[in-house]
């Protein structure tokens, strides 16, 4: 979508609108003023998450333009281009771009301060994410490399040729092919349970470091609008370095499933 489209993309609209009202209610009960002041700040709030919405959606759309600064490690392949990794990763590195930016831009060096922790965070997730990326990559190109609809057609000529057979070399040695294609069928199926484990840990972290740039949004606008918002600037960003830490906590549990299922064995082992 370009920005016109991003423009009336409704989950924008969605998102100020929610933000805003909460900005405004928060701002409404600290101030004597009430309503007077809690209306303007949150319009105040739903522009700046307004803004924020359309141009991460503009940015993550333009290609080259929004893909992430930052690489695989050297011993994991890139992402091919238009792969769901390299979409997943491509949108994280703009809302993490975007999260350096509010950091960076803001005119007051305290709250610089306090939330650079968060831009660090992020930044950190990314590598996390990258490296994920490239392990969905090799995942991949490890299944390329078993022709599983070939050995469901051998494996169902294995079944019917025992049939009548009888015990002996023959019947040994048609058992054993059967078990060695069994064995292939296996591995390319531990495979596709971990990239399909890896990506969804991958989309969840990726909407939640899009979801830290909204309320970022909402944070710089009531700490710069509203007389009591300084005194919640320590605990909300309080809150979106503790939501980081949980993500990439999810981020490396989902690695251990993944590795779990690549060896064969449950939850428990």
């Amino acid at each position: 979508m370009g920005v016109k489209e991003q423009l009336t993309e409704p989950w924008g609209l969605v998102a100020a609108g929610i933000l805003g009202g909460l900005g405004g209610a928060v701002a409404a009960a600290l101030a004597p003023a009430g309503l007077l002041v809690g209306v303007p700040v949150g319009l105040a709030v739903a522009g700046a998450v307004y803004g924020i919405r359309v141009g991460l959606g503009a940015m993550t759309d333009r290609g080259g333009a929004g893909r992430p600064q930052v690489k695989t490690p050297p011993n994991l392949p890139s992402p091919p281009r238009g792969s769901d990794a390299e979409r997943w990763l491509r949108r994280a590195g703009a809302a993490v771009r975007t999260l350096r930016q509010q950091s960076e831009g803001s005119p007051d060096p305290i709250l610089r301060g306090q939330i650079g922790e968060v831009d660090d965070q992020a930044a950190a997730a990314l590598d996390d994410l990258a490296r994920f990326a490239g392990q969905v990559t090799l995942i991949e190109q490890s299944a390329a490399r078993i022709n599983a609809p070939q050995l469901e057609q051998d494996r169902s000529q294995l079944h019917r040729g025992l049939r009548g057979v009888p015990a002996g070399p023959l019947r040994d040695e048609r058992e054993r092919a059967l078990r060695a294609i069994s064995d292939q069928l296996d591995v390319a199926r531990r495979l596709r349970e971990a990239r399909e484990m890896l990506l969804a840990r991958m989309q969840a972290a990726v909407l939640g470091l899009e979801g830290l740039v909204a309320r970022m949004s909402e944070l710089l606008a009531l700490h710069a609008t509203t007389a009591g918002g300084a005194s919640l600037t320590a605990s909300r960003v309080a809150e979106l370095t503790n939501d980081l830490e949980g993500l990439r906590a999810g981020l490396a549990e989902a690695e251990r499933l993944s590795r779990t299922a690549l060896s064969g064995g449950g939850e428990g082992k």
